[in-house]
């Protein structure tokens, strides 16, 4: 297999600047960074779109007193289960956004999409999300033996796919068959020499929030273990992985050192960029970049 490095070439779409332009006027990132740092982002899941409740078969279990929702399409049994870990720099949970994220890629890709609504800092830490995340493969691997299983995740979720991921291989059990992720956090130390510049052009996220943050989930374990930073685990012997970017996102210089890493020890790996895009715009899901994005992603899914 050949590794796939893209970058986007097709101009930025107006709408994505326009998203950008505003974010920048109504100073979304002081706003996120207190939020970040008060913990006030939004603990209770968004209500599921009625879009969704319509249009799909939507399954709800509990797990250590959390939801987790599985979405499939109404008249077919998928033959690929993704399991899909939201974004909210680990204390805040699912938005709407991620509802119609993971409404078009069920549309594009017929799959069966696990929600998990795991624990949240800082009334959790890494261990107690870990744990649920433990206790909710263990049951994925033995409802569906047979299936396709993917891990895909935006933000901290991204980061927690592929540190869980590593979790997996180093215990010698079954890894997911792909990860695929959106704007991941790999690095929660936030000490790339990157970061300063980017910093001056990411208008939704910022060093001090993400810092603040990551060390409240974290807790009481070094920012480099790879539980909470997977960036400096071992990268070897896992699973294949589809990464995507945007230039003007703060995380965009760990997605690059990532790239990097992958490419020095030889290691099958896919990188998409897309210069001019803030961070998770996948999940505003009108924008053509977004669309591109889905489609990809129906692409890599069914070449397992």
């Amino acid at each position: 297999m050949n590794n796939i490095d893209y970058q986007h070439s097709i101009s930025q779409s107006f709408q994505s600047k326009l998203i950008q332009t505003a974010m920048g006027l109504f100073g979304m990132k002081k706003r996120t960074e207190r939020k970040m740092i008060l913990n006030v982002l939004e603990k209770e899941p968004a209500k599921i779109p009625y879009s969704l409740l319509r249009n799909f078969k939507i399954k709800e279990a509990d797990q250590n007193r959390r939801k987790v929702w599985t979405i499939s399409p109404i008249d077919s049994k998928p033959d690929l289960i993704i399991l899909y870990f939201h974004g909210g720099a680990y204390m805040g949970n699912i938005l709407t956004e991620h509802w119609r994220l993971i409404e078009k890629l069920i549309s594009k890709t017929s799959a069966a999409i696990v929600v998990p609504d795991y624990p949240l800092t800082p009334e959790a830490s890494y261990k107690e999300t870990y744990d649920f995340i433990e206790g909710l493969c263990t049951r994925l691997t033995a409802e569906y033996p047979d299936k396709r299983i993917v891990f895909m995740g935006d933000s901290a979720g991204g980061g927690l796919a592929l540190g869980f991921t590593q979790k997996l291989r180093d215990e010698n059990k079954k890894q997911p068959d792909q990860i695929i992720i959106f704007s991941p956090w790999l690095d929660i130390t936030m000490c790339n020499p990157m970061l300063e510049r980017l910093d001056k052009e990411d208008k939704l996220l910022s060093i001090a929030g993400l810092k603040s943050a990551g060390k409240k989930y974290a807790a009481n374990i070094d920012l480099k273990d790879y539980r909470v930073s997977p960036i400096y685990g071992d990268l070897t012997g896992l699973c294949r992985i589809s990464l995507f970017t945007g230039t003007k996102d703060i995380l965009n210089a760990d997605a690059q050192k990532f790239k990097q890493l992958m490419k020095e020890q030889s290691i099958y790996f896919n990188y998409f960029e897309y210069p001019g895009l803030f961070h998770d715009w996948v999940v505003i899901t009108s924008l053509k970049e977004s669309i591109d994005v889905i489609n990809k992603v129906d692409e890599l899914v069914k070449s397992l």
